[in-house]
């Protein structure tokens, strides 16, 4: 059964046409199907910033429930566990001005969006869902604390939002290298 003349060219271009088969060779049209790359790819996207978001969220839920407070950063080992309240930006760059740290978040979202919306080759890489992810984790915590709750010490004090940031950074910069 020719099933190319029940689907529309502009659906053709969309999406990828499917027949299934029986073991005689012959098909229905109802047997015909469309699957729309793009809705699957746009909510496996999804999926993955809920995830990403949800992994942050919870940590930072877990480290005020059972963290002790950071002490001072010479007496600690280069590598700890404790709940570090950061008033700052990223290694808590402009950590005495929380209006320019919330003013500096504001503007990373912003350029975030706008970038998303003027390129193409930056908004269908997947890091896009870490920079989001880790974006929005962090600006969370500006609205609801003033501070961005940090929780694993390694020379400076981090969360899982700012590997996020980190990760979704390199994805993209590979991306653009490769391409």
């Amino acid at each position: 059964m020719d099933f190319e003349k029940y689907v529309t060219a502009e659906a053709r271009d969309e999406a990828k046409c499917y027949m299934y088969k029986r073991a005689d060779g012959s098909a229905k049209l109802g047997e015909i199907f469309l699957r729309d790359e793009k809705s699957i790819e746009k909510t496996f996207g999804w999926i993955i910033f809920t995830v990403l978001l949800a992994a942050d969220r919870a940590t930072k839920f877990l480290a005020v429930s059972y963290l002790s407070e950071a002490v001072a950063q010479e007496s600690v080992r280069f590598f700890s566990l404790s709940l570090y309240r950061n008033q700052g930006i990223s290694f808590s760059l402009l950590g005495g001005f929380p209006a320019a740290s919330l003013t500096a978040s504001i503007l990373g979202i912003t350029v975030l969006g706008w970038l998303c919306l003027k390129n193409e080759l930056f908004r269908s890489s997947k890091g896009v869902l870490f920079l989001w992810a880790g974006a929005l984790g962090n600006f969370i915590d500006r609205l609801l604390y003033g501070y961005v709750i940090d929780w694993f010490y390694v020379g400076v004090y981090i969360n899982l939002a700012d590997i996020w940031l980190c990760a979704g950074c390199l994805m993209i910069f590979h991306r653009c290298v490769k391409a």
